[in-house]
């Protein structure tokens, strides 16, 4: 199946085909883009933000169901990987950027990479907090 984790719509028509075709499911967030020029994705998205964490974010979040279908059906516990990288580390001094991702003036590079990273992680620790039994 055909996935672009920096568009959105892609996401969402990934994860419906894949919901339709009835497979089990563990996830594993692992793609990724790095230290790229600054560019937007078909959402207008900086596209290492976009690709690196909004599309694993919304992919995670559309697939949930799935995932506790496949734990309840095989009686299996399931895993949400969810990659990161030290990269985390090379964020802007204030973390990440929320009002400023599409800021082309504001924008570095490992900045960005960093801040969609330390999403990544963010990401991963609420996921856990929540999902815990």
């Amino acid at each position: 199946m055909e996935l672009d984790l920096g568009f959105m719509a892609s996401v969402r028509r990934f994860a419906s085909d894949y919901i339709s075709s009835g497979l089990p499911l563990n996830l594993i967030n692992n793609a990724g883009i790095m230290a790229c020029p600054y560019t937007l994705s078909q959402d207008n998205i900086e596209l290492q933000f976009a690709t690196n964490h909004l599309g694993h974010f919304l992919l995670t979040n559309l697939l949930q169901d799935t995932m506790t279908r496949t734990v309840r059906e095989t009686d299996t516990e399931g895993r949400i990987i969810i990659l990161s990288s030290l990269g985390h580390r090379f964020t802007y001094s204030e973390g990440i950027r929320f009002a400023k991702i599409n800021n082309e003036s504001a924008y570095t590079a490992m900045g960005g990479y960093g801040q969609s990273k330390l999403a990544n992680i963010l990401h991963a620790t609420e996921l856990s907090r929540r999902l815990k039994v």
